[in-house]
Parts: C-alpha cells; sequence; structure tokens
C-alpha cells in the first residue's frame, strides 16, 4: 500500500518557524518524499499537507497542543506523560488556555490547525488500527516517542538551553542523527540521505529535524498500531499519542 506520512513541529506562535517533513511509503520502505522545510503562516502549513491530500492514505502527526479543554493546570494527556516518562527526562511542559494564549493573538495555533485540516477530509483521530487506509492527524511529543523508538535511557538534551554546555548539546546533536541513520534497518524501514544527518545543529536544522521524526512516528504508529504505541489520555480531556512502555 501506498501512503503518506506527514510529521509538523509546530511553534506555538507563527513568528515562529515550523518544521515539515513528508514521507512516502513504498514496499515497506520509507523515504522523504520531499525536503525538509519550514514554514510560518498556518497557510503555508497547509499548502504544504493539501499537496499530498489526493485520496490516498495520510498520516499526520503534530507537535502541539490539540486540544486544550482546562483553562489553567495541565491536561490529562500531560500529566500522564510526566508519570510514565519523567524519569527518562521526557516529562511534557503542561499545556493550557491561559498559558497558550499569549501567543499568536491569544488563538491556540494547535486548535486552529486542526480545524483547517479537518477540512481538508483529515480526521483528528489518535486511535490507530495497523496499516488501516484512514485519513488523519493526532498529536505527539517527540522526546517521549526517542525513549521507546530509540531505546534510550534518558531523552536527548540537544534543545538550546541554559545549563547546557555546547559540547553536550552537540554529541546529543549527532547522537539524535545517529538514531535516525538506524531506523535504515527498523520495521518500518527509513533511508535517509547522508547530508540531512550530518547536518550542524541550528534553530532551523532542529525544527526540520524533530518534523522527521514526527512524520516517522506517524508511519511507525500507522504500521504497528497499539502493539507499540498508546493514546495517554483521552481526546476530551487532552491527550498525547507515545510509545507503550512495560
Amino acid at each position: 500500500m501506498r501512503a503518506i506520512f506527514i510529521g509538523i513541529d509546530l511553534a506555538w506562535s507563527a513568528r515562529n518557524t515550523s518544521g515539515l517533513a513528508a514521507l512516502a511509503l513504498s514496499d515497506g520502505c520509507a523515504h522523504l518524499a520531499e525536503p525538509l522545510c519550514l514554514a510560518r503562516t498556518d497557510a503555508e502549513i497547509v499548502a504544504f499537507v493539501r499537496r499530498y491530500a489526493d485520496g490516498m492514505p495520510l498520516i499526520v502527526a503534530i507537535d502541539a497542543p490539540l486540544h486544550v479543554p482546562n483553562a489553567t493546570g495541565k491536561r490529562l494527556g500531560d500529566a500522564l506523560i510526566s508519570k510514565v516518562f519523567g524519569r527518562y527526562g521526557a516529562g511534557a511542559y503542561p499545556a493550557n488556555r491561559t498559558l497558550l494564549s499569549r501567543y499568536n493573538g491569544g488563538i491556540l495555533r494547535g486548535e486552529q490547525l486542526i480545524a483547517q485540516l479537518t477540512a481538508l477530509d483529515i480526521q483528528h483521530m489518535p486511535y490507530l488500527v495497523a496499516r488501516q487506509a484512514v485519513r488523519c492527524a493526532f498529536e505527539v511529543y517527540p522526546h517521549a516517542a526517542m525513549i521507546g523508538l530509540f531505546r534510550l535511557p534518558r531523552a536527548l538534551r540537544y534543545k538550546r538551553k541554559g545549563g547546557l554546555s555546547r559540547a553536550e548539546q552537540e554529541m546529543a546533536w549527532q547522537q539524535y542523527a545517529h538514531h535516525l541513520r538506524a531506523l535504515a534497518a527498523a520495521t518500518p524501514s527509513l533511508r535517509l540521505p547522508d547530508p540531512l544527518l550530518e547536518a550542524t545543529w541550528c534553530k532551523a536544522e532542529e525544527d526540520k529535524r524533530d518534523a522527521l521524526l514526527c512524520a516517522y512516528i506517524a508511519l511507525h504508529y500507522w504500521w504497528h498500531g497499539s502493539a507499540f504505541w498508546q493514546v495517554h489520555g483521552t481526546p476530551e480531556a487532552g491527550y498525547i499519542v507515545a510509545p507503550r512502555l512495560a
């Protein structure tokens, strides 16, 4: 079956860039459908997705809160992810409407985007049956996904943050590339060009690489279903799709 898997590393504000990635699957092996890219506006993101909305199975994984029912505190999904993955250093940042309203002119960008994708006949639906012909989008969290996909003892600290030396960050960035390269031997397989994995860290490359991982999460979830993945939380109270840990 031919299918397309899209990853979106969505910035909370359109003032910042969002990473976009699309993987095409053929004969059990995935490859980039086009070079990784960046977008700033919702219109650019929707136009990217629309290029692949031609009727074939289309799975979209988005790193951003897609439904936030709570005014303060944290969503159910955020709490559950932190409970399961916190010991690996991959707890979820709490999302609430008060916090997110500070960005993007008070509009919750993830909710706005999912509404626009629904208009393209892409259903907001986090529950997948393995290898079913569907067109859907759901929320993911790359740091938690890495723990399961890459069998990590701790989350990779590749983001530029205080208290982290440039040498530590660069080492984590290279480890990230190593694990992505190893997906060539995974099921399903992902084959990536070497220059893409040799890119030096900058924020733009980070956004694109995280979008690539989101696209692979979409592919892996579609391939393996609930045998590997779990919806932590509920669509009504807030959820995140992440690995099912023993």
